[in-house]
């Protein structure tokens, strides 16, 4: 019963995520932000907030698959490294996985535990703000997030 019910969660996401590319919603958004006058700090917040958003509806790996290619040139041509905006993207969708209403981690620990979805989120808040910060940190502070793979490589 368990694997059943996070499976079916993970076959809707993929329909969505599929009419999302249908619809060509990330095109749209990329030519938006591309010819638009938007600040530099103003496109990172969008980005992290799209990212949220999209982590809580969707899995990782068709969020990634859907976003990254229409993305990548966009954050690109802001000057962003591609090292750095994957890791935005990883931990972004990270903390999708744990919000509500479709979090997948989130529905998996509720259904292991017994407990309801409220009650395991509301615990799991104080969590999601230290990830929120981190996450605010990783975008803001490309040194944080690069320092390790510049010393390594």
């Amino acid at each position: 019963m368990i694997t059943a019910s996070i499976m079916i969660i993970g076959g809707f996401t993929m329909i969505f995520t599929w009419i999302l590319a249908m619809e060509q919603i990330p095109t749209m958004l990329a030519n938006f932000i591309l010819t638009s006058n938007i600040p530099y700090w103003v496109i990172l917040v969008l980005f992290d907030i799209l990212i949220l958003i999209l982590g809580t509806f969707l899995d990782v790996v068709p969020c990634i698959l859907l976003i990254a290619p229409i993305l990548m040139p966009v954050m690109q041509a802001i000057g962003m490294s591609e090292l750095q905006f994957g890791i935005i993207i990883v931990v972004g969708l990270a903390i999708g996985l744990v919000t509500p209403p479709v979090g997948m981690c989130l529905n998996v620990a509720a259904k292991i535990s017994g407990l309801s979805i409220i009650e395991v989120f509301k615990n799991a808040i104080p969590f999601l703000i230290c990830n929120v910060i981190i996450l605010l940190l990783v975008t803001f502070v490309p040194a944080i997030s690069l320092w390790l793979p510049k010393l390594l490589f």
